[in-house]
């Protein structure tokens, strides 16, 4: 009886709320490309950064998977427009830029810091 009584204690509170959770249907595939990398100090050891773009519930979201410091992050649409920028700021690993709406099939991010320039392309394509 006691593990009757704890079997539908654990479905009610665990199973059925995470099965009836909203499905977050992606209403574009996003590819990003880095254009351009251009190493401004000479290291021991060679410099990589990468970033990844995911559209979920209408929001653009870049997130680094690389280290920069006091780097200016400057995203523009296709038609040039500033869409979000941050000044001096540390990217870590995980940090991300959020575009709400994202209204352009093309966005363009630069990335200038004391070490690195990075110039990427995200293109967002219809499914």
């Amino acid at each position: 009886m006691k593990t009757k009584v704890l079997f539908i204690l654990l479905s009610v509170l665990f199973i059925i709320p995470m099965n009836a959770m909203p499905y977050k249907k992606h209403r574009h595939k996003v590819k990003i490309k880095i254009i351009c990398l251009q190493e401004k100090a000479t290291n021991r050891s060679p410099l990589f950064f990468d970033l990844t773009a995911d559209e979920t519930d209408d929001n653009l979201m870049i997130t680094f998977q690389s280290v920069l410091e006091e780097a200016d992050i400057t995203v523009t649409d296709k038609n040039g427009n500033v869409v979000a920028t941050e000044f001096k700021t540390s990217i870590y690993e995980g940090k991300t830029v959020n575009i709400p709406a994202p209204k352009a099939d093309f966005y363009t991010v630069e990335i200038t810091s004391p070490t690195i320039d990075v110039t990427g392309e995200i293109t967002l394509e219809e499914i």
